[in-house]
């Protein structure tokens, strides 16, 4: 007499916490910010060759307050998501 082998089992799947739209979420937050910081650098830089400072001024005002900024909107988004 033969013996039937068993039905194997599917492999069951791998449940994870975390979907793709948190990747996504998290990652677009992480974008957002160094878009705000490069701006405040760049827009800094900008300000300190027009008005032709020696010290970069415009720079470090802008790159602190970009940076604030940066975290503001992190900080509001984790509170209040979309």
């Amino acid at each position: 007499m033969k013996t039937e082998d068993p039905i194997p089992e599917k492999p069951k799947k791998i449940q994870t916490k975390y979907n793709l739209s948190d990747y996504a979420k998290y990652t677009s937050l992480a974008f957002e910010m160094v878009i705000i910081m490069v701006a405040g650098v760049f827009g800094g830089r900008f300000f300190d060759r027009f008005f032709e400072l020696h010290f970069p001024v415009f720079t470090l005002l802008l790159s602190l307050i970009s940076v604030g900024l940066a975290i503001y909107f992190a900080i509001k988004d984790f509170i209040h998501p979309k």
